[in-house]
């Protein structure tokens, strides 16, 4: 429509497979944001298309080249994807048959007992604070760092992004624990209420959470940590939020509805055996996303090298020119 511009590439000294990859460089994506003009609709023109340089190499065949290398990292990143995915639909499968007892592993059996979160561990909010006066812009002797809703991010805790508030400001309490349940209780965005992650950060520093978040910490000897955590992410859940939230125009969650949930849960011997495999699962999910970042990493990086000419392709002559 009139909102794409195309571009065909019509000279003979070029190949249209080497510009796309060039033009998908982070630097031109930077050059065309940076010329942008308008600011209810910002658009570019075909004018500043037409006229942006790109670096050629002096034949086709390296271009060609260049273009096969990086579609063969391409290949790889998708195959890797794909993969990704695969596994984590199977996990997401595992989850709902395994901690529902739908499916039961060899050597248990005996019927589940319906338990509310409440018997089983305690849910705290977070830290209230003054934003002018209570957070520093880095980690100090008087600063603990600031978990927020951004932080809890594929059933996980990143730590990257984060404020440090006031020690005075945190309770013992609220200081989290390994193993610690780290819930998102208030958010504009309904669908992010209840979004949970399990902390396992372990880097020597303290971590609390703000007051727009929760933390369920489990405290019975009789429960698995990871078999709780497990439930949080199970349609169950977040049918369990949805109602908690239906009709009410505040996206917010009281520590109580986190504590009043019910859930039917196995002995300790069946939880610990159906975490084990919950774990080993996201072992091998953490594994492939770290051969995905780092072959993300390898073709940026050829991009870099490859299109802007600081390393040149040994080209290789047809076995007819030899």
């Amino acid at each position: 429509n009139q909102h794409i511009a195309r571009v065909r590439i019509i000279s003979p000294n070029a190949i249209s497979e080497f510009i796309y990859y060039v033009l998908a460089q982070p630097s031109y994506r930077a050059r065309f944001s940076s010329i942008t003009t308008g600011q209810a609709y910002p658009q570019i023109s075909l004018k500043q298309v037409r006229e942006t340089r790109v670096p050629l190499p002096p034949t086709k065949a390296e271009q060609e080249a260049i273009a096969e290398a990086l579609s063969d990292a391409d290949a790889l990143i998708e195959s890797l994807e794909y993969l990704l995915g695969k596994k984590r639909r199977l996990k997401q499968g595992a989850m709902q048959e395994l901690l529902t007892g739908k499916r039961r592993l060899p050597g248990f059996s005996g019927e589940w007992e319906v338990r509310r979160l409440g018997d089983v561990g305690v849910c705290l909010r977070g830290v209230s604070y003054h934003g002018d006066s209570d957070l520093f812009p880095h980690d100090t002797a008087q600063t603990k760092r600031l978990l927020r809703s951004n932080n809890v991010q594929d059933a996980g805790v990143v730590t990257s992004d984060i404020q440090f508030v006031s020690a005075q400001r945190v309770s013992t309490h609220q200081v989290l624990r390994q193993d610690d349940i780290l819930i998102c209780m208030a958010n504009g965005s309904k669908a992010l209420v209840g979004k949970a992650g399990l902390f396992r950060v372990n880097d020597g520093c303290e971590y609390t959470f703000g007051a727009f978040m929760g933390c369920f910490r489990n405290n019975s000897p009789a429960s698995n940590a990871t078999f709780i955590f497990g439930l949080f992410q199970t349609g169950e859940y977040r049918n369990f939020i949805n109602n908690l939230l239906a009709g009410s125009s505040i996206n917010n969650l009281r520590p109580s509805s986190i504590e009043s949930l019910e859930f039917s849960m196995p002995d300790l011997p069946e939880q610990t055996a159906i975490a084990a495999i919950l774990s080993d699962m996201d072992a091998e999910l953490t594994a492939l996303e770290g051969k995905l970042a780092k072959a993300s990493g390898v073709k940026q990086g050829m991009m870099q090298e490859l299109l802007t000419g600081r390393i040149r392709l040994l080209l290789v002559p047809d076995k007819e020119e030899l």
